[in-house]
């Protein structure tokens, strides 16, 4: 019997589920196989999301907070050196202290909004340059190069057919599986002890509205009483276009996922998590111990001018 249906093993007819005739079965099979894979993967991946986001909070969110501190020290040194140099300079340092306060302001350093309001007519004369040509360059740039226009296409067309996935939806199935496999409208013992062990993995998919269970459940359980012409079309080419609604909702997910901040610390794997992770606190810890240098020479004159120069 395969491995997705041995949670009803003792429970179902010596039919197996695999073997089905239908093109609409097979592709039943096919989709509900890949729809399982896909939630196991979605699962994984949103563990190790959180595994990452704890990860992040305890040891490299307080690291940024500290760089974020230090960079603000810095800023406050550099505002004394404004006006102070020629026109060139004092335009790349308002520019360079008005970025970097924006960001910091975003990270919860409202101490430094005063310096923001002081040079922040640095940050609209510079969008108010570059505003036209960015404008210019976005079209045609909506669709990832991963998803193209037929793929977009086949998606949307995908949307307007299929149905809803609701609780509606899920309720016609039960009310099925209900009709066919009730215990109490069964007269033997043995064949109504099965069926209350049956209903009871009916209603709990039914009350956690898990769709997904309730098709494999529809498509297992009444196969093993009806002949495979019996089945009828229509209602596999619905069961067919709901699983594949999942599919790619489900694909979405993962790949939202997949392309998050926290993904990039590992891609899944937990042991290279936590090198990400090591790395990423050296590299914070290294640019905080090099902000601690400027702090001190950019008091003077001539070394900001020559921080201004590589800017």
């Amino acid at each position: 019997m395969s491995n997705h249906i041995t949670r009803y093993e003792g429970l179902i007819a010596s039919q197996t589920f695999d073997k089905v005739t239908s093109k609409l079965q097979k592709q039943f099979v096919q989709n509900l196989k890949r729809l399982e894979a896909l939630k196991v993967e979605v699962a994984e991946a949103k563990a190790f999301e959180r595994a990452v986001e704890v990860q992040v909070a305890k040891d490299i969110a307080p690291l940024h907070r500290k760089y974020n501190q230090r960079l603000g020290d810095m800023l406050l040194i550099l505002d004394a050196h404004y006006g102070q140099l020629s026109e060139e300079e004092n335009y790349k340092l308002g520019f360079y202290i008005a970025t970097m306060v924006s960001q910091l302001l975003a990270s919860g350093l409202q101490h430094l909004q005063p310096l923001y309001e002081k040079y922040q007519e640095y940050l609209v004369s510079d969008s108010q340059e570059i505003d036209m040509p960015v404008e210019e360059e976005e079209d045609g740039e909506d669709i990832p190069e991963e998803w193209n226009e037929q793929d977009n296409r086949i998606f949307e067309q995908v949307e307007e057919t299929l149905p809803p996935i609701t609780n509606k939806t899920s309720r016609s199935i039960y009310m099925e599986l209900v009709k066919e496999f009730h215990p109490d409208l069964e007269s033997d013992e043995e064949e109504k002890l099965r069926k209350t062990k049956l209903m009871h993995l009916i209603t709990e998919a039914y009350s956690k509205n898990d769709l997904y269970e309730l098709l494999k459940l529809r498509m297992t359980l009444i196969t093993e009483q009806e002949k495979p012409q019996t089945f009828v079309e229509p209602q596999l080419k619905r069961y067919n276009k709901i699983l594949i609604k999942q599919i790619l909702f489900l694909e979405k997910e993962l790949k939202d996922i997949q392309t998050g901040a926290y993904w990039q610390f590992g891609k899944g794997n937990y042991k290279t998590m936590d090198i990400s992770i090591i790395t990423e606190m050296n590299s914070i810890k290294k640019a905080t111990k090099q902000l601690e240098f400027h702090k001190q020479v950019l008091k003077s004159r001539e070394y900001v001018v020559q921080f201004l120069s590589n800017y």
